[in-house]
């Protein structure tokens, strides 16, 4: 079988992506992801969200001039903004995560889509 020039083309487009793709994190020693014990753990804000939030987004957007006019004090905020698809959008942005020290693990973003799928529960 001849591979084409078209078929090279395409081969390396899909390599050269799948390679840009790739992100580098930082996670610091000290802090641990965040993961449920068990399938049956339902997340809530409270006892899973609040954490991740504090540990890797209010350095930005807490006070009186949070980082592009968004606060992550408190439940309704958090919520509000995962409501409206930008939080969720942003902690999952390859090229543009939040925070922008690199993507979270993906077990602990994946406690956010859990927290939307479970409805926002707050405890």
């Amino acid at each position: 079988m001849k591979i084409t020039s078209l078929s090279q083309t395409i081969y390396v487009s899909i390599f050269i992506g799948i390679i840009s793709s790739c992100t580098k994190a930082y996670i610091p020693e000290d802090v641990e992801p965040i993961t449920t014990n068990s399938t049956s753990d339902t997340i809530t804000y409270q006892s899973h969200i609040k954490n991740i939030i504090s540990n890797n987004c209010l350095s930005c957007h807490l006070g009186s001039s949070p980082q592009g006019n968004l606060l992550l004090e408190n439940y309704n905020q958090v919520r509000s903004t995962s409501e409206n698809g930008t939080l969720i959008q942003r902690i999952n942005d390859l090229s543009n995560p939040m925070p922008t020290s690199g993507l979270m693990p993906a077990s602990t973003r994946a406690l956010f889509d859990e927290w939307v799928q479970n409805g926002y529960l707050e405890n």
